[in-house]
């Protein structure tokens, strides 16, 4: 039988794992891009003495996939895991720090949590279960079952380092689909905490341990090897314009090749782009499909990288992440100290800080002037740190669309595609906007993906 031949169209994390794993499977692939670099938004580089990761600085190993993609690509030597401490992290409310976690024993101990909120830990349990099909946003669940501090003090902050995003929009089946369980199935957070704690991350097709994992070299190294694994396959300034049916059963590509507008045909498309972007791409195909597409949203953020002689730092540095909610109204959402995290990140008298600002509540961080992001940056640190002297080194990156956000009508959104893939055989769609937003999720959506495709058009 012949090779199906087929495009898939985004070299991202999720258009290279989906090629990847179509290619292990027999099929014929070929990767468009639209810039000249595998990776999209996971990019690794040298500035002077420090490796930057500007995007994400490690991912979470939720999946069994990850450390069997890592062995398969050769990188085994370069994988690192970061130690115990990046696991914890600290809450920063009226200019303190409190070490947080989602244990039910140490929730209850949270010092800034009234009596009042201590006593919805003793009735949540009586509270009864949402109603399937409610769609409730993040902020209306939490508030319903623990009130308003631990939404405050606890679920925001957590959310802003995953989502940035706004927990009255945001879905708590869709974003938060563990937590969302428990209530289903114990009918109670708390009692669901005690019996199958939220740290324990489990995919539905293999297991992962759940730990913090980096590259010797950034987070670069795993799409770069992913790149080269897939070699003469990836076509980079290759920009999709429009996807046609064709008068052969399949499909033809409009591409915007360095100025010239080429015509391919393919058997089979998997679309890994932003959903903005198959927004334009497929509204010849469906006008409906194409407006829900263009819903979803994306939230910008900006990263300064910051680095210190640990000499002027007048605080001691415990190695956490500082999560800052949004009760501080601050543009930070939080700070972590990267090198701290990771060897070699820079020199070994110094300590790089990775600092994100914006999403959601604060979108204006984009029109800021750089010098005004930096101070923003440098003065936070200073305020948590006791920094006494200037940085050594400070660099600004930028992501007008950085994060897609699970708000309370992605279920929508699910059904339409389905609607759409079912009225289109042999056109897939997947992405960080569907199954989730983490490099973890990315790889197990890519996988599934390329499972569909070989179900339904078996080599």
């Amino acid at each position: 039988m012949q090779s199906k031949k087929t495009a898939i169209l985004g070299a991202g994390i999720s258009g290279l794992a989906t090629a990847f794993y179509l290619k292990k499977l027999g099929f014929e692939v070929s990767v468009f891009e639209k810039f000249d670099r595998p990776g999209g938004q996971i990019l690794s580089v040298k500035e002077s003495d420090y490796l930057l990761d500007k995007g994400a600085f490690s991912g979470i190993e939720t999946t069994g996939l990850i450390p069997q993609l890592v062995e398969e690509l050769k990188l085994t030597e370069s994988f690192i895991y970061a130690g115990e401490k990046a696991n914890r992290k600290q809450v920063r409310i009226n200019g303190r720090l409190f070490e947080i976690s989602m244990n039910p024993e140490n929730l209850f101990k949270f010092p800034l949590f009234t009596f009042r909120s201590k006593f919805r830990f003793f009735i949540e349990p009586f509270i009864p279960r949402t109603r399937k099909g409610a769609r409730l946003a993040v902020a209306e669940f939490i508030k319903k079952r623990l009130g308003d501090e631990f939404l405050s003090y606890i679920i925001e902050p957590f959310s802003s380092e995953v989502y940035a995003g706004d927990t009255s929009k945001l879905s708590i089946e869709a974003a938060y689909p563990k937590l969302f369980s428990l209530e289903q199935q114990y009918g109670s957070v708390i009692k669901g905490f005690k019996k199958a704690p939220l740290q324990q991350p489990v995919s539905d097709k293999f297991e992962g341990s759940g730990r913090l994992f980096s590259f010797t070299d950034g987070m670069e190294t795993l799409t770069s090897a992913l790149g080269k694994n897939l070699g003469y396959r990836v076509n980079f300034l290759n920009e999709i314009q429009k996807i046609e049916k064709n008068v052969k059963g399949g499909y033809s590509l409009l591409i915007n090749r360095k100025g010239e507008i080429k015509r391919e045909d393919f058997d089979l498309i998997v679309s890994a782009l932003p959903a903005y972007t198959l927004a334009d791409a497929i509204q010849g195909l469906s006008d409906g499909t194409s407006q829900t597409l263009r819903r979803v949203e994306y939230v910008p953020l900006v990263q300064a990288h910051v680095a210190y002689l640990k000499s002027d730092l007048g605080e001691t540095l415990k190695g956490y992440t500082v999560l800052i909610p949004a009760v501080e109204k601050k543009e930070v959402l939080n700070i972590t100290p990267v090198s701290e995290f990771f060897t070699g990140r820079c020199p070994e008298e110094r300590i790089l800080f990775s600092v994100i600002m914006g999403g959601a509540k604060h979108p204006d961080v984009i029109g800021m002037e750089p010098d005004n992001l930096k101070k923003i940056a440098i003065n936070t640190i200073k305020e948590i740190y006791k920094a006494k002297d200037k940085p050594v080194f400070v660099s600004l990156k930028s992501l007008k669309k950085a994060v897609p956000q699970y708000n309370t009508d992605y279920y929508d959104v699910l059904q339409k595609i389905a609607a759409f893939e079912a009225e289109n055989p042999g056109l897939f769609i997947t992405g960080n906007f569907l199954g989730g937003v983490s490099i973890g999720d990315s790889i197990l959506s890519s996988f599934k993906t390329a499972e569909r495709v070989a179900r339904q058009f078996p080599q």
